[in-house]
């Protein structure tokens, strides 16, 4: 312990010459100040002042040297000196260069790949003014979710065990009372908590757009100059204004080729005429990192684009459904804003919080950071992305420890010169800063080709993540973190790979290093000389133990990919064409709305290849869930239960639904295309929902809901199926007919079951599309097997990622063996000629090799299991279809590793097994 205190004194001293250093400069700095503060009282000009000062003090250049030899620091010259020596010796050995600096170049860029990523998603501020003044607020009930206090509901919330529910959904009045009365805000924004992609028709030609609703204090709040035009302002935010529509630079570019003469002109979004105001700049896509903005509108506008002339949602304080932002005052505290806020909202909410509520359903308010944005995207990445920075961290060790044995390898290789040095009176110290000086250098080179390579994966990161079931759109450009983030990196891989080289290297005896007899880098002699390679068994072994915690990740990771792309979904998935569109944004309601989908699938079924189609409210495995409480006919209630009601999952399907999905209908009838409007309203359900709630009893003629709402008979049993996802058992599920029910008849997604390639029937469907209504765009064309393989894109992901950093982690470890073993039989040339004249045979010699070798190995494989049993523990809710210490995996990853080790071990000791004795002895 007194041996490790004194080393890190004696580093800490070493690495704080900057610190140092930045004090010399202030010291010096008040000198020359006050020396040419006396020479302007003597009528010096201002530069003869200070030219005089600095003669004064003997020049900058001999006064920092001084300082520096008074600090024990050493002079700049023998800083160069040592930085042009060591690059002199890395250009002299470029295979030892290039190896170690690409070592380090793949670890260094793996963990800036992950890193910028990271700082992309969590880090990073909005492109606003000064984002640190912004809050978001938020609302928390202790006791759970409120349901009695809310009407209506609209955006995300979390409930959590022990948490409560958590939400950041507010009403409108709220905002309004909040705007006028706080004494904490220079202003505030409202913005609708759900975003929308709308139908927006220019010259003809129709497509969908990402909009945001937001109040008339958005852009001024945050901020936010345009580059044409100007900005929504609260007047255009009106019930009686003209609707007005800002484009984000990337729409204004895409859709209206950057024309500047676009300011004025009229676009049709869901039917409704919106008169274009200005555009964004570059850089702003919103306020949620990740879901880029296409057009901004008023949220007065909500009721235009739905075709209602005035919404109750601006009037009614029991419908949540705004997110509120603010820019703090000059000098409040969070805790003051949120003391002031939350009197408001409790007066707010008063006269919704009914007699008998309990204190801990009241929701109160919270009052977070809002610099970084809405926090959807880092509730939905962080944990991914915290679990690849731990695998690329653990690739960086490995790469470490390789270039920390090629330096040991290459320290010992300059034993001599060492040896030299210390003789004619260079102190350890003096030798330390050289060697770690060559580390530096190699880090350097490393850090330089890593952010190549982080430039590469940064940008396969992010289009695997626009390519997934929920694209998200990032920008990853390197900031002053990511650069901040590479030297520091860099920096610590220098000292972790160069310390121990360098203090090895000068532990040196003098008199059998000038003979050459110091032979201090055996493996095989048993004497205490042994005990001086220790550490680089312990770096390769190290080096196993971690490739083998990382190559099992992997292995369970493409298991898990494996046993989802295996599970029966319960239909054929395959030549399935889906898409969605939606009339009603052009006026198409009730029964015109179901004459529409019913003539759309009509047509589409006299196309050629095409088998049959339907429709439905939502497709299947799309990740969507809608759920429905209902009474139940029969239902016999549960130890708990007050009622015969049940909370199935639903989806509203057209006539054929079963038939082209390739469902099997098992009992009774699917809904028909006579199902409408009128007519006695019918269900389907799945097995699943006999056998939760009816216990196998017959469900034909049972009712669902009550008979003064309408009750809704079931018609027919048809097979289970999976419906939001793959990892989810087959829940309980009823299908209601879609054209029975005009307050559910909305958009709609298709289903085309065609005889061959989907895709190539996708144009034309288009173009029955355009001829029925020109103003209606068709969104998410895709084929059923895409659409299920993007739901697996965060699996698919982990497996390559993983996949791929495992076996660059295994390869570095082959290579320490190889290059270890190696070296260890170029060392003992001379020793292996003698046993082999003293009568030992080739095969000994082969097996003491090999034992050497695999003695390591033996002893990372078991550090690494002990390492995997508890590390795979912690991705237990990322698997599927396979337990974290899954055997199969453990055994196959195990003996993969050991063989491939084996081989490296192999190699050299084949080589040293043809040592011509004669030879060997000669050259000594």
């Amino acid at each position: 312990m007194r041996k490790l205190r004194a080393w890190f004194m004696r580093f800490a001293g070493l690495f704080n010459k900057g610190r140092k250093d930045r004090e010399f400069q202030e010291e010096l700095e008040s000198h020359i100040q006050m020396h040419t503060e006396d020479n302007l009282r003597l009528g010096m000009t201002p530069a003869e002042a200070r030219r005089q000062a600095m003669i004064q003090l003997g020049g900058i250049e001999t006064t920092r040297q001084a300082y520096r030899e008074q600090r024990g620091l050493p002079p700049l010259e023998t800083v160069w000196q040592d930085l042009r020596y060591e690059a002199r010796m890395l250009r002299k050995n470029p295979a030892f260069t290039t190896v170690a600096a690409l070592t380090l170049a793949l670890g260094i860029g793996a963990n800036t790949a992950i890193f910028s990523v990271i700082n992309a998603v969590l880090l990073k501020t909005l492109p606003v003014k000064n984002p640190g003044e912004l809050v978001l607020l938020d609302w928390t009930a202790r006791g759970g979710w409120p349901e009695g206090i809310f009407n209506g509901f609209e955006g995300s919330w979390n409930e959590k065990k022990g948490q409560g529910a958590i939400s950041s959904s507010f009403s409108m009045p709220y905002f309004e009372q909040a705007r006028k009365q706080n004494q904490v805000f220079s202003d505030m924004l409202a913005v609708a908590a759900n975003g929308t992609t709308l139908n927006v028709c220019y010259n003809g030609q129709a497509d969908r757009a990402n909009a945001a609703l937001v109040s008339g204090s958005f852009f001024s709040t945050l901020g936010v100059q345009p580059v044409l035009g100007r900005t929504i302002n609260p007047e255009d935010d009106r019930f009686a204004s003209s609707p007005t529509a800002v484009l984000s630079y990337g729409y204004w570019q895409r859709r209206f080729g950057g024309d500047p003469g676009v300011l004025g002109r009229t676009i049709t979004v869901n039917g409704a005429a919106l008169t274009i105001i200005g555009v964004s700049p570059p850089e702003f896509f919103g306020i949620q990192p990740g879901r880029p903005m296409d057009i901004w509108l008023p949220l007065h506008a909500r009721g235009q684009i739905e075709g209602e002339s005035r919404s109750t949602l601006f009037t009614a304080k029991d419908t949540w459904w705004v997110v509120i932002m603010g820019r703090l005052k000059p000098g409040v505290t969070h805790e003051a804003a949120r003391a002031d806020l939350e009197l408001i909202l409790q007066q707010n909410i008063a006269a919704d919080v009914k007699s008998g509520t309990k204190v801990e359903l009241v929701p109160h308010l919270g009052v977070l950071a809002g610099g970084n944005g809405l926090d959807e995207l880092r509730n939905q990445f962080s944990a991914s992305l915290f679990i690849l920075m731990t695998v690329v961290a653990l690739v960086l060790l490995i790469a470490c420890a390789n270039v920390a044995g090629l330096l040991l390898a290459r320290a010992a290789s300059r034993q001599k010169e060492m040896a030299v040095r210390l003789a004619v009176g260079a102190g350890r110290s003096r030798l330390i800063r050289q060697l770690l000086t060559e580390s530096i250098l190699l880090a350097s080179l490393g850090g330089a080709f890593g952010l190549i390579l982080a430039y590469w994966g940064t940008h396969f990161i992010i289009l695997a993540l626009a390519l997934g079931s929920d694209p998200v759109s990032l920008s990853a450009a390197p900031d002053w973190r990511v650069i901040g983030f590479t030297g520091a990196i860099s920096l610590l891989t220098a000292i972790l790979s160069g310390v121990s080289p360098a203090l090895r290297a000068t532990r040196i005896d003098l008199a059998p290093a000038f003979k050459g007899t110091g032979e201090g880098f055996s493996y095989w002699t048993p004497s205490w000389r042994g005990l001086r390679f220790e550490s680089s068994q312990a770096l390769v072994a190290l080096q196993v133990a971690l490739s083998l915690v990382l190559l099992l990740s992997a292995g369970l990771f493409v298991r898990t990919l494996k046993n989802l792309q295996s599970v029966k979904c319960g239909f054929n998935e395959s030549n399935l064409l889906l898409f969605g569109i939606d009339p009603t944004a052009d006026g198409y309601k009730g029964r015109r709305l179901a004459d529409f989908y019913v003539e759309l699938s009509r047509r589409i079924q006299l196309l050629p290849g095409v088998r049959s189609a339907s429709f439905s409210q939502m497709t299947l495995i799309s990740g969507g869930v809608s759920s429905l409480r209902i009474e139940l006919e029969g239902y016999v209630p549960k130890p708990g239960e007050k009622d015969h009601n049940v909370m199935p999952y639903v989806n509203w399907v057209g006539p054929e639904f079963f038939a082209t999905l390739g469902i099997p209908v098992l009992l009774g009838r699917p809904p028909r295309e006579t199902d409408r409007d009128g007519t006695p309203r019918i269900a389907v359900v799945n097995q699943e929902f006999v056998r939760k709630y009816l216990g196998y009893l017959n469900p034909i003629g049972r009712h669902l809901g009550s008979q003064n709402r309408g009750a809704i008979e079931i018609v027919g049993v048809v097979g289970d199926t999976k419906f939001d996802n793959l990892r989810n058992d087959v829940p309980p599920t009823i299908y209601l007919a879609l054209l029975q029910d005009m307050e559910v008849l909305g958009a709609a997604h298709f289903e085309v079951r065609t005889a061959g390639d989907p895709m190539n029937l996708a144009r034309s469907v288009r173009q029955l599309a355009r001829e029925m209504e020109p103003n209606l765009p068709l969104f998410d064309v895709t084929t059923q097997t895409n659409q299920i393989n993007q739901g697996l894109f965060q699996e698919r992901l982990f497996a390559w990622l993983t996949s791929l950093f495992g076996v660059l982690a295994g390869l570095l470890a082959c290579v320490g063996i190889y290059g270890i073993v190696s070296f260890t039989v170029g060392r003992r040339t001379r020793e292996i000629g003698v046993r082999m004249a003293l009568g030992a045979r080739k095969s000994h010699v082969f097996a003491l090799v090999i034992r050497h070798g695999m003695r390591i190995t033996l002893v990372g494989l078991g550090v690494g299991l002990l390492l995997a049993l508890a590390a795979t523990r912690l991705l237990r809710s990322l698997l599927f279809g396979v337990s974290p210490a899954d055997p199969w995996t453990f055994g196959a990853v195990t003996l993969t590793l050991s063989a491939i080790v084996f081989v490296a071990c192999w190699l050299p000791a084949r080589r040293a097994a043809k040592v011509d004795p004669m030879v060997a002895l000669r050259c000594e």
